[in-house]
């Protein structure tokens, strides 16, 4: 009996004080344009926790007039980051935003590199000029020329 008590008393106690593995955490998407820096607005942002124990997609947001969108996220410490972006024109994502996790992300922020891999070969002046921010991730999108979207893509 008593130990029935103690197990009611620990599950009330991770009921009230849930670890903060285990709680989601917000996170702010900021999407630019790689050109001209400018915000981009309606912008649907997709997020997913990659690795073990499993895979876990999270719910879908769009940026608002200031670029920016809210996610929320409930990775563990090692699972990594995936961010994708999906502006409603004819834009499409710059570089890949590979290696971050949530730890990273909420203590020293996350700024893509728009010229990485898996892009469209994105110009970097408008990303020379930012500074990553603490829980915030800046992503670029630029519309490709022609020569990107007919000949080499």
């Amino acid at each position: 009996m008593r130990s029935l008590g103690v197990t009611c008393w620990l599950l009330l106690i991770c009921a009230l004080f849930p670890s903060r593995k285990l709680t989601a955490q917000d996170i702010h998407v900021l999407v630019l344009d790689a050109l001209n820096g400018k915000p981009q607005a309606n912008v649907k942002v997709e997020s997913l926790c990659a690795g073990p124990p499993r895979n876990f997609s999270g719910k879908a947001a769009f940026t608002n007039d200031k670029g920016v969108a809210t996610i929320s996220y409930a990775c563990n410490d090692k699972q990594v980051i995936e961010i994708e972006v999906f502006p409603p024109n004819k834009k499409e994502q710059c570089g890949g935003d590979a290696g971050m996790t949530l730890n990273d992300v909420v203590s020293k922020g996350f700024l893509s590199k728009p010229d990485s891999a898996d892009g469209i070969w994105c110009p970097t002046k408008v990303s020379k000029k930012l500074e990553p921010v603490p829980g915030q991730v800046i992503l670029f999108v630029k519309k490709p020329t022609w020569w990107q979207s007919h000949v080499a893509g």
